[in-house]
């Protein structure tokens, strides 16, 4: 499992600290660094540990492109996606264990869930723009905080805070990057009118640092941010990462279903800082150049995705891995699994849980 760190006291302490002075947003430069591999020994290894999906089976309607997935203390994977309003429950073997949750307004029911994640005690769920239920281990609902915004990917600490980074439009929150939540419903937001968080729907992946630092890699941008949790939160190092991939795509398509590069998560260990990243199909624009996006486009031809391994104290590049035949989705919180979806000629859809890992050795082909 990820090892995690506590958030309580950062939360508790933030009123009295509230005073203390911290640095700016508007004061931190963003550092360019290219993104050009500097480790000629490192390499990355990927293992298969799991397999799931198939057009037979207890859950397999679980699988579907739009999931999102946790591995909680119990050791079970729980799978969401938003076409069904209720969480899968599978074993670490991959056996189907039950459902939670229904279509509904009532506790413990949801619209569409957008996220999941999970600490020790609780299960957060979260759903677009109707803010996060609480469980617990037993799927009991523990209460519900509503607040609009969009949480894609988030944080779980070890206090049951959870650290996200999302448009949120309250009085307290609205145009502020970072976001903290307690499992008492009481949320704390930092930032400037001078925020590094620059457009209106980035959602970052969020992944902890060393115990007083958090980072904040930009879904549509090569923005990576570490915030330094005290004296208050605040960004500590801003890097403009240089992406040949990333660069020769226009953020901006002339169709909302044309693909965009992203990134689609993050993990810290001991190995450093793994973000997984995605772009157009080179192939795919080309035999599409006059065409939007259709529903039965398959990921892995939609898009190309890959795997960096960053060092956390420069931001350069240490390792990269391409992935052949499937489309790379986002690190398991709750665990250091990668996970990719892929679907066959047919369609039928399957997710791969991954194990990276970093070796030194004679590099091969990136």
């Amino acid at each position: 499992m990820t090892k995690r760190f506590t958030l309580a006291a950062v939360l508790f302490l933030l009123p009295a600290l509230s005073a203390v002075a911290a640095p700016s947003l508007s004061a931190q430069e963003p550092v360019r660094v290219s993104s050009d591999v500097v480790c000629g020994e490192c390499v990355i290894t990927i293992d298969t540990v799991l397999t799931l999906g198939g057009l037979d089976g207890e859950g397999v309607e679980a699988i579907h492109e739009t999931l999102t997935i946790v591995v909680d203390a119990r050791e079970r994977i729980l799978i969401a996606n938003a076409v069904q309003p209720r969480i899968y429950v599978f074993d670490m073997e991959g056996r189907f264990l039950r459902t939670v949750g229904r279509r509904g307004e009532g506790p413990g029911e949801y619209h569409w869930i957008s996220h999941i994640n999970a600490g020790p005690r609780y299960i957060h769920v979260f759903e677009f723009h109707r803010g996060r239920t609480l469980l617990d281990h037993d799927f009991e609902f523990v209460r519900r905080d509503l607040f609009p915004g969009q949480v894609n990917q988030a944080f779980a600490t070890d206090s049951e805070v959870v650290a996200f980074a999302t448009s949120i439009p309250t009085p307290a929150a609205a145009g502020l990057t970072l976001h903290l939540l307690a499992p008492s419903g009481e949320m704390e937001s930092f930032g400037d009118g001078d925020s590094v968080y620059r457009t209106q729907e980035s959602a970052g992946a969020i992944v902890i640092g060393d115990g007083v630092s958090l980072w904040n890699i930009e879904w549509l941008s090569t923005r990576v941010t570490r915030w330094d949790l005290l004296p208050k939160p605040a960004p500590a190092r801003i890097w403009d990462r240089t992406v040949d991939e990333w660069d020769r795509h226009d953020l901006s398509p002339n169709d909302p279903a044309d693909p965009i590069p992203g990134n689609t998560g993050a993990m810290l260990d001991e190995s450093g800082l793994w973000i997984v990243w995605r772009e157009p199909d080179r192939g795919w624009a080309g035999r599409r150049s006059e065409e939007s996006r259709r529903s039965t486009d398959r990921l892995q031809d939609v898009y190309d995705s890959w795997v960096e391994l960053l060092d956390p104290a420069t931001g350069e590049t240490l390792a990269r891995y391409f992935d052949k035949g499937g489309f790379l989705y986002h690190f398991v919180p709750g665990s250091r699994y990668l996970v990719a979806y892929h679907e066959t000629d047919a369609g039928v859809p399957y997710i791969h849980l991954l194990e990276p890992r970093l070796s030194r050795g004679k590099a091969g082909p990136r």
